[in-house]
């Protein structure tokens, strides 16, 4: 998830103060000086709809 990721077209998502000071330190601690807390969020969020995908297919269609 620490990987620095392309991002060309930025939108604002809303977290938790708690949830951004946490990642801010992971970010911080392990990621390097060209990652940002915006770019784990981007990480995770991809890796978990792919994960998903075919849930999320199945579910649409009930």
């Amino acid at each position: 998830f620490l990987q620095v990721p392309r991002i060309d077209d930025r939108k604002p998502v809303f977290v938790s103060s708690d949830v951004r000071d946490r990642l801010d330190r992971v970010v911080r601690i392990l990621g390097g000086r060209r990652m940002s807390v915006s770019g784990i969020i981007e990480n995770i969020v991809r890796h978990h709809l792919s994960l998903y995908e075919e849930d999320f297919e199945a579910w649409r269609k009930l």
